[in-house]
């Protein structure tokens, strides 16, 4: 019953629930939980906003885990020492590939482990790659809600540097524009954060994980969305319909 450091909550708080929707931003945990039946707030400490909804009296969670890779680490760490398996990231992201329209919502099959947690876990050689069971599970729920025209699946690009996104502001802009040459002509789809940390730890961990992103800035031109929830509202939709496939 013991409360976990940085989340600070026990499987009191989240009834041994097995499924966990997490999001970077705690401002985005009550438009995912409203889709819940008798959701409320357990904990917020920290980055990490905790809301716990049912679906057919099953519980669900929901968390924020701040941005990047270390805070998403250490929360779905923690969930997983309260039994938690089964995970899907909701998530935001930047447009790589011009198949990839501002609105549009991504289901990552794989990601490049750009960023520097999952070094610390194990070898570069280990793929960050979904759970088929979430993957198909998404996908069906995009067919379910009628989104495929909004819809696209493969490969993310997951990095630490937000502002690396613009070379010119760091030191080694060439080498930088380069790498994000290479993931473009690599046919990578977007660039977020925290997909490559969910998808190796819990592969390592014997855990079901996903990621569906809402597509809200290119990356190339800095054009950014301006109706926030456009992409979003439905990347929650979409993994809230997958949650329910998997239970």
């Amino acid at each position: 019953m013991e409360k976990q450091y940085h989340i600070n909550i026990s499987n009191k708080e989240t009834e041994d629930s097995k499924h966990l929707i997490i999001c970077g931003s705690p401002e985005r945990v009550p438009r995912i939980s409203a889709l819940l039946e008798d959701s409320q707030e357990v904990s917020f400490n920290r980055e990490y906003r905790i809301h716990r909804g049912y679906i057919n009296d099953i519980p669900i969670m929901v968390s924020s885990c701040g941005i990047g890779a270390p805070s998403t680490a250490i929360g779905v760490e923690e969930f997983g020492k309260l039994g938690v398996n089964t995970i899907i990231r909701v998530g935001t992201s930047g447009i790589l590939s011009k198949d990839v329209k501002l609105g549009d919502i991504v289901s990552a099959t794989g990601a490049v482990r750009d960023e520097g947690t999952t070094h610390e876990y194990i070898l570069p050689a280990y793929p960050a790659v979904a759970h088929p069971d979430v993957v198909f599970a998404l996908r069906a729920a995009v067919d379910h809600l009628n989104l495929r025209d909004i819809f696209h699946e493969g490969i993310v690009h997951s990095k630490d540097a937000f502002y690396s996104e613009t070379p010119e502001l760091i030191p080694i802009s060439t080498i930088a524009k380069n790498k994000w040459k290479a993931w473009i002509n690599a046919k990578t789809l977007i660039t977020e954060m925290e997909c490559s940390t969910l998808f190796v730890i819990s592969s390592i961990r014997g855990w079901r994980a996903g990621g569906i992103m809402a597509a809200i800035g290119d990356t190339e031109s800095g054009e950014i969305i301006i109706d926030h929830m456009k992409g979003q509202k439905e990347a929650i939709e979409v993994a809230v319909e997958a949650i329910t496939r998997l239970l």
